[in-house]
């Protein structure tokens, strides 16, 4: 497996990591419900990972030719994609994918990344040093959200602002 920047050609299989992530593994944050996973679903398209793609930092877990899965990075350090495809689950996909947005993190200086858990993330973030942020709060549909962050620290080999 090796995580890598996406690419515009990734959309396709990356936005069905995504969907295939939220349908089949977050069973406890949509508990089913059609209208929560049309809201939730509704953005997670080819085109928008395209735009995501072009504009904030994506990355990809590949297995030889497959997406294993997909994590996203606004400039600010709000991470706000971090899916494994059900069939990769357990194998430390998630984990090599934040390491590499932490280790982008820091490498731009950044002191802290945040993020909104769902209910099924919450145990690997904290088990990775997350930290909550906040309360829970309401989310979309029947979904509760919960604030995270974690502190960025050195890399090593890396240096701020590289």
């Amino acid at each position: 497996m090796q995580v890598r920047p996406a690419r515009i050609a990734d959309a396709e299989g990356a936005a069905g990591v995504v969907r295939r992530s939220i349908e089949q593994l977050c069973g406890a944050d949509h508990k089913g419900d059609p209208a929560t996973l049309a809201m939730w679903l509704g953005n997670k398209t080819a085109d928008n990972m395209r735009r995501w793609i072009a504009t904030h930092t994506v990355v990809v877990a590949v297995d030889g030719e497959r997406i294993a899965g997909v994590a996203a990075v606004r400039a600010d350090g709000e991470v706000f994609l971090n899916y494994v495809a059900p069939e990769a689950r357990f194998q430390g996909i998630s984990k090599a994918l934040m390491n590499s947005i932490e280790a982008w993190a820091s490498g731009r200086g950044l002191k802290w990344l945040t993020l909104d858990s769902t209910a099924t993330a919450l145990r690997f973030y904290r088990s990775t040093g997350w930290v909550m942020a906040g309360a829970p709060q309401p989310g979309f549909g029947v979904t509760t959200r919960h604030p995270m962050r974690k502190m960025v620290t050195a890399s090593p080999g890396m240096q701020p602002g590289t």
